[in-house]
């Protein structure tokens, strides 16, 4: 009788083993997956701080016509891209209707951030 209870306790101490191992297996691949959605969006705030930043030297800095502005923040490359308004507006002596795109991306090339607004550029 002996040997058999060894046995069944060496069977239930591979498969409480195998339990721990696989719950701990699963709490380390959601443990990195959160840390990776964690990074992204720390990233992605970071980008659209970037792209504020960008777009409020629109004016006082980056003149106000067609163009494209672009340059790196901390690693991170930005452009400005101003171009008339895609819809035909009625002719006004106050200037031209102009769409302004700031984009931001990460290091590796993927978009983070976008904002687009309208400006009054000169003209008339």
């Amino acid at each position: 009788m002996r040997k058999r209870e060894s046995g069944s306790a060496l069977v239930e101490a591979l498969i409480g083993s195998a339990i721990v191992a696989m719950t701990l297996g699963t709490m380390y691949r959601a443990m990195t997956d959160s840390a990776a959605r964690n990074r992204m969006a720390e990233e992605k705030g970071f980008a659209r701080l970037i792209a504020q930043s960008e777009l409020a030297t629109v004016g006082p800095i980056v003149p106000v016509q067609p163009g494209i502005t672009s340059g790196i923040e901390v690693g991170f490359p930005w452009r400005i891209q101003i171009e008339p308004l895609p819809v035909n507006l009625p002719a006004s002596t106050s200037g031209t209707v102009l769409q302004v795109t700031v984009s931001v991306r990460n290091p590796k090339g993927r978009q983070l951030a976008s904002i687009a607004t309208l400006a009054l550029g000169p003209g008339g």
